[in-house]
């Protein structure tokens, strides 16, 4: 039985890196008898599997048989989409996701990369800013307030967005419910946002395949903007969201080697 290695995220963790690294090597993959699926009307230049995404959402199971019918079952099949671990406090949408592969004639291996740093709501937050002329944007004191009451965001609905996702926090809680359908073959890494390369190498590790100088690294891609000294607004929310970051949540609801350090530090 062939593996589908599916990558879930979370957003804010180098996704859209990973997913360039996938289109740029896709070939190289190929070679490693894995295969990715590029879907053309969504994004240039990455793998991005939104559409399938939609798909398990909806669990329209005879669209997703049709999407992988033309994939070569000698190949393991790779799958990434951040949009994923917005069923991560739905067991039934997880045990969806495991009992589909597995109709598929496949061996589901899930991998994902969690953020701790103080900073990850700051940049979450950001990124909706980017987004605000397709979505309605809450003030940054409704942001917080939304974190603070769910342990995660999520946007307000309207007619210019086709979707409307939960961004789940809770690092404990992601891993807790993955791990409970998919028991050893949910696979985490801590996400280092200052060691550029280690979460290629480390999603080389996860599907086997040795790294050589054949394989093509991206530009980075949703580089932050960096904060200007007059910025002032972005001085607030950076100061503020840091702060309120350390009161919402417990150390070990993020960062998930806070008490297994000694054992592993990069991968639990």
């Amino acid at each position: 039985m062939k593996t589908f290695y599916l990558h879930i995220g979370n957003f804010k963790t180098g996704s859209t890196s990973l997913q360039s690294f996938f289109y740029l090597n896709r070939k190289f993959l190929k070679k490693n008898n894995i295969e990715t699926i590029y879907e053309k009307n969504y994004f240039k230049n990455t793998i991005h599997n939104q559409k399938l995404y939609k798909l398990f959402n909806e669990k329209r199971s005879d669209k997703i048989k049709r999407y992988f019918s033309k994939i070569d079952k000698k190949f393991h099949v790779l799958v990434s989409s951040e949009f994923f671990s917005c069923f991560s406090y739905d067991l039934k949408k997880i045990q969806y996701i495991k009992s589909t592969i597995l109709k598929l004639g496949y061996k589901p291996k899930i991998i994902f990369y969690y953020r701790a740093d103080n900073s990850y709501l700051y940049s979450l937050y950001i990124q909706q800013l980017t987004q605000r002329k397709s979505i309605l944007i809450d003030t940054i004191f409704e942001f917080k307030k939304k974190v603070a009451k769910y342990h995660y965001y999520f946007n307000k609905k309207n007619k210019h967005y086709f979707m409307s996702q939960n961004y789940y926090l809770n690092n404990k809680k992601i891993v807790k419910n993955w791990k409970n359908i998919f028991k050893k073959n949910f696979i985490f890494y801590k996400f280092e946002k200052n060691e550029e390369y280690k979460i290629f190498d480390d999603f080389l590790k996860f599907i086997k395949v040795k790294k050589n100088l054949n394989i093509i690294f991206p530009n980075k891609r949703n580089i932050s903007r960096k904060i200007k000294f007059w910025n002032l607004k972005r001085i607030f929310y950076f100061y503020y969201l840091n702060f309120m970051q350390s009161k919402i949540f417990k150390s070990d609801e993020l960062d998930l080697q806070v008490k297994k350090l000694k054992k592993n530090p990069r991968c639990i």
